[in-house]
């Protein structure tokens, strides 16, 4: 029984696999050079409902041949009726990609958020990773999107990183590479291709590749224990896609000023030599100034170093120009066009758009099911940093709340008064603290995006330190873990619970903790001096 039902799979998997390479071969066949050359491309779309700029977006569809689209800000009303539009005016179906690493809320304005992978990385176990990645993939994959830009698999070393911070799983390799692993593995269960970034690791890095290039400094036996760790069990464990960074890393280059993702030598002999990967490589956005200030020809350069969609360029007609003259003067020869366009034509395949061109698009209601995800993730990320024997609060106890920072709204304290009576005081009336009362310590940052600064302003540490001095105050830090550096004096306290952000999930759950109703689980998910 068993070597029937293999051979019917195998049977299965070889008339599959010999379909898409007669689709593949066919198509190409039939396609113009312009065509071909057009596949390499995915370009920026803003479903904001400008009139202008769409008509810029169908002009590359219709007339350059574009292979891709990436969805930016807007809504997702309008995303879904731009996909239906491109879709059908394209000659060859679209991929279409979303920067989407806590959910198409990372861009669109009308859908949730879901949390951050800091977040996740204080899990205890990755079950609830894989849930949410498959959620977020079915979510995605409703909406017309095939690709996500995520998981961000770099490993957050560098505590000052300006653009990665909590995007990251944490400072842990091993830890990153695990829930990495299990929110790709979700992904594509829910039916869209993972691209895991940014490859060879940005955590280290203390420039944002937006506006300049960072500067990786690290020795190769560093860059293979840490940097490279999670790449390469993600790769192992069937990654689909990879997007290489604009970084120097002069122990991969021999060079600190050229992008790594214009480099053969990572590109081509690392990442797919060395390291495996037979998947799709993508670059960042080559509108980035830590490549487009560097290196002349951006997307003939990464073209040539081994990659194979070209991510936003600054000018497209000349990025098409230059891989079109390189091509007919034949320093790309056909076999290195082919082998990127017949990938993009194979995934293509794989993910069945040469049937749903006319696809139906729907954006999936936040359902029971979101809920309830947040909610669990909400309740084992948060992380008892420190406690005494006064831990948990008594719902008997005369109970008084002071909020420091940048509090979003009185949320907080509703969940507090659920439990018990809870007076509120502003951070100035010190005095007015009783000698009989428990104080609750709300340290808010702003969690709104991960690329917010977050600290407690210094005339607020100085009253956090007054607020310390009474005999029975229990903390709560609603921001990044970094955060807790600033506040060695805590150690001091009753209790300290690291809540991370200030959605409702984390500020009830973050209540019911003080007062004992849910057990701590989670862990930090980065080292913090004096807190490990």
């Amino acid at each position: 029984m068993f070597r029937l039902l293999f051979t019917i799979l195998f049977a299965a998997t070889l008339v599959h696999a010999q379909s898409q390479h007669a689709w593949v071969d066919s198509l190409y066949a039939q396609m113009t050079l312009d065509q071909k050359i057009g596949q390499l491309f995915m370009v920026m779309a803003y479903p904001d409902g400008n009139t202008p700029k769409r008509k810029v977006t169908s002009k590359q569809i219709q007339a350059q041949h574009i292979g891709g689209v990436l969805f930016s800000k807007g809504t997702s009303k309008q995303q879904l009726r731009d996909t239906r539009t491109y879709q059908n005016q394209a000659s060859v179906p679209l991929l279409i990609g979303a920067d989407a690493e806590w959910g198409m809320g990372m861009r669109l304005t009308d859908v949730p958020a879901y949390p951050y992978a800091m977040t996740l990385g204080a899990l205890p176990h990755s079950d609830l990773v894989y849930a949410l990645g498959k959620r977020l993939g079915m979510r995605k994959r409703s909406m017309g999107v095939h690709v996500t830009f995520s998981p961000v698999v770099d490993v957050n070393s560098e505590s000052k990183n300006p653009i990665i911070g909590v995007r990251s799983f944490g400072d842990n390799p091993n830890k990153v590479a695990e829930q990495g692993a299990a929110f790709m593995e979700g992904l594509q269960a829910g039916g869209v291709w993972a691209v895991a970034k940014h490859f060879p690791g940005h955590g280290a890095a203390v420039q944002d590749s937006h506006i300049a290039l960072p500067l990786i400094n690290r020795s190769s036996k560093v860059l293979d224990s840490i940097d490279l760790l999670p790449f390469q069990h993600l790769i192992d464990n069937k990654l689909k896609g990879v997007m290489v960074g604009h970084l120097a890393v002069p122990a991969l280059t021999a060079n600190d000023s050229i992008p790594v993702s214009t480099s053969s030598v990572v590109v081509n002999d690392l990442l797919q030599e060395k390291m495996g990967f037979k998947g799709l490589v993508f670059t960042d956005a080559l509108n980035m100034k830590g490549v487009s200030n560097r290196v002349k020809k951006p997307a003939l350069q990464a073209f040539m170093a081994g990659a194979d969609v070209l991510l936003i360029p600054e000018n497209l007609t000349s990025s098409i120009s230059n891989i079109k003259s390189h091509y007919l003067s034949g320093a790309i020869t056909p076999e290195r066009l082919a082998k990127s366009v017949k990938k993009i034509l194979a995934t293509k395949h794989q993910l069945a758009l040469k049937q749903t061109k006319k696809d139906f698009y729907e954006v999936l209601p936040f359902a029971s099911v979101d809920r309830y995800l947040v909610q669990q993730i909400a309740k084992q990320s948060l992380v008892l940093v420190h406690h005494n024997k006064t831990f948990p609060i008594k719902s008997n106890a005369n109970l008084a709340f002071v909020a420091l920072g940048k509090q979003k709204d009185n949320s907080f304290l509703t969940a507090l008064r659920q439990y018990a009576a809870v007076r509120q005081l502003s951070p100035s009336a010190i005095a007015d603290i009783n000698s009989n009362e428990t104080l609750v310590v709300g340290i808010f940052a702003d969690t709104a995006t991960p690329w917010k600064k977050q600290y407690l302003p210094t005339a607020e540490r100085k009253l956090l330190a007054k607020l310390l001095k009474h005999k029975n105050v229990h903390v709560v830090v609603f921001a990044k873990p970094y955060v807790l550096r600033q506040l060695s004096e805590v150690r001091e306290c009753s209790s300290l619970l690291l809540a991370h952000q200030q959605e409702l999930a984390f500020v009830n759950a973050a209540a019911q903790m003080l007062f004992g109703k849910i057990d701590a689980v989670g862990k930090l998910p980065v080292a913090v001096e004096g807190f490990d």
